[in-house]
């Protein structure tokens, strides 16, 4: 079995977005998903799929504009999630790849920790696109664990830093990169801002107006994007 963790809330758009990619994935095997919604409005969770199981998770306080909830709410999901799963981190506002957790399942074999390499990232809201040029760490958002990195996740939220992914890669040993670029960031969609730097209006790359380097990337789900 694999398990997801997604902290999520009052992004319903990109929500929506989440639960046709995670249908699309052509992985075969049982899946738990932990959901972790601290939006005031509770998102409008509509996925079912066999062989999948969905617990979702109510933190409050619930999240306030301006405020940074990701710790607590990732330590809530692991406070669900036992040590002997293979986890799989599911951001609810990026693109994934329909063979993304049948690769990440094959992994995880290699190593406690894995993830893709050369993240990357692409606004919306300003159309821009950049791949990122780490070798050393993945983000969050295409990094899974099993065993003790499940630990060192945990520890990594308790201290709360403003890049868990950061803090994650730089205290665990047993891992493995690879590429591949079966995941995509995509920033800026309506709803709930995020706190990475292609959330921003000054972030920098390739300007595409007409959406060709988006096509380019993600094929013709590009389409779901408007």
């Amino acid at each position: 079995m694999l398990t997801l963790l997604t902290a999520t809330g009052a992004r319903p758009s990109a929500w929506a977005l989440c639960e046709r990619w995670m249908a699309a994935q052509d992985y075969a095997g049982p899946v738990r998903w932990v959901i972790v919604d601290d939006g005031e409005v509770r998102q409008p969770v509509t996925f079912c799929r066999e062989g999948w199981s969905l617990d979702v998770l109510r933190p409050s306080p619930r999240w306030k504009p301006g405020q940074n909830t990701q710790a607590r709410n990732l330590l809530a999901g692991l406070a669900v999630i036992g040590n002997d799963a293979r986890l799989a981190i599911c951001e609810d506002d990026d693109h994934y790849a329909p063979d993304w957790l049948s690769h990440v399942a094959a992994e995880l074999e290699r190593a406690e920790l894995v993830g893709e390499v050369r993240a990357r990232y692409y606004n919306m809201a300003t159309r821009r696109g950049r791949e990122l040029g780490n070798t050393g760490h993945a983000s969050l958002c295409c990094t899974a664990m099993r065993g003790a990195a499940i630990d060192t996740f945990r520890q990594a939220c308790l201290r709360s830093p403003k890049f868990i992914d950061l803090e994650l890669w730089r205290r665990h040993r047993s891992r493995h990169l690879f590429g591949g670029h079966r995941v995509t960031g995509i920033k800026g969609l309506p709803g709930r801002g995020g706190i990475g730097m292609g959330h921003k209006a000054a972030f920098t790359g390739t300007d595409d107006t007409a959406g060709s380097l988006l096509r380019e990337w993600i094929g013709e789900d590009a389409r779901a994007y408007g």
